[in-house]
């Protein structure tokens, strides 16, 4: 974390946390959020709350109302009847803090008649009705098709590290970027360079204002990419793709069982978690043919492996199953062939030894299992 000096300027920056008691949230988070959220916001059973996707909001008022509300699909519980409100706001402080690069994108599209041979100005957009505004949880610009249109992208630019930034923007049709009302970039690949601005600018730790106006011929999709970066440190690409549909989850048992891959510290990378309709969970190597642990009343926090969300591995939650480990075979050569679900069972097959043989994992009353080989 920066230190709390580099923060509060942060916060005041931004008016509406001019009073914050970081200190106090800080506190607060310690003591409950860091159960989901991790105890460096980046993520655990909940999402990360320093990444860029926001799936609720990440305006101050969406993120108090989340803290005030809950999310009760998630398991997150309402805390307006837990904390007072100067706890609540204490907390959606912190959290704001952590924000860094762009928060609050917007997508609008206009249609092109109105700006045909005009310089590309917000006083112009502001004089027509766009075709359509979209937020984007993800906070990066991304098209799903480039249909008949102009891009206004808006968004508030968190900036923590000052220095001396500038725009990369890839020279495609024409593009304007405005930072808290200034022009800073304007590039046109069918006007002469010495027409184009591409300004090195000052900035100092708070929330700015960034504007993005942008046109290209059509096509099967968007190409506009572009960079704000810190003249010999970070960068924050202003484009991407979406993540809908890529949420942390819990996966949990049903009424079949389940084969499972995922990066789980400690475990090898091939493992295969058996996860049973008892909540019974085998995590078996198909390396060796050996099972490795076990847990009863247990379930597995999938986290995607993505660019944008926590670089954790996914858990396990449960309760551990003592004297579980077992190599099941003896042989010279072992080959994993596959694995298969007959109901409440998995079955998993190798060639050992030149032969096929079948592990058998099945539910034994409410917190075991029982094994067979054949």
């Amino acid at each position: 974390m920066k230190p709390l000096c580099t923060i509060l300027s942060l916060l005041v920056c931004a008016n509406w946390a001019a009073s914050a008691d970081l200190e106090r949230g800080q506190t607060l988070y310690n003591q409950i959020c860091f159960n989901c959220h991790g105890l460096h916001f980046d993520g655990g059973i909940g999402p990360s709350l320093k990444d860029n996707y926001w799936r609720h909001g990440d305006s101050p008022e969406a993120i108090l109302e989340v803290i005030n509300k809950g999310i009760p699909a998630a398991g997150m519980i309402a805390f307006e009847t837990v904390f007072p409100e100067s706890d609540r706001l204490a907390l959606r402080d912190l959290i704001v803090a952590q924000h860094e690069g762009l928060r609050g994108v917007v997508r609008a599209v206009y249609p092109r008649a109105p700006f045909k041979g005009k310089r590309l100005t917000r006083a112009l957009f502001d004089s027509v009705k766009p075709l359509s505004k979209t937020r984007l949880p993800e906070n990066v610009y991304y098209f799903d098709r480039n249909g008949d249109g102009i891009l206004r992208g808006t968004s508030k630019l968190h900036i923590k590290e000052a220095g001396e930034y500038q725009f990369t923007i890839r020279p495609i049709g024409r593009t304007s970027i405005f930072l808290d009302g200034k022009e800073v970039h304007y590039s046109d690949e069918k006007s002469k360079k010495n027409t184009h601005v591409n300004r090195k600018f000052e900035l100092k730790p708070g929330i700015y204002d960034l504007e993005i106006l942008h046109e290209e011929k059509t096509t099967h999709s968007y190409r506009f990419h572009g960079v704000l970066q810190r003249v010999g440190g970070k960068r924050f690409v202003l484009n991407g793709r979406s993540l809908q549909g890529n949420v942390p989850k819990i996966i949990k048992a049903t009424h079949e069982a389940k084969v499972v891959r995922k990066w789980i510290d400690g475990l090898p990378p091939r493992t295969l978690l058996c996860l049973l309709p008892n909540q019974t969970l085998v995590a078996y190597n198909p390396v060796d043919g050996s099972v490795l642990k076990a847990w009863h009343s247990a379930a597995i926090n999938q986290t995607p492996s993505l660019v944008d969300r926590s670089a954790k591995p996914s858990e396990i939650k449960g309760v551990p199953i003592p004297d579980v480990g077992s190599k099941l075979f003896e042989a010279e050569t072992l080959r994993f062939l596959r694995y298969e679900i007959h109901l409440d069972t998995v079955h998993l097959v190798s060639l050992v030894d030149g032969e096929e043989k079948t592990v058998t994992i099945a539910p034994e009353g409410t917190q075991s299992f029982k094994l067979s080989v054949q």
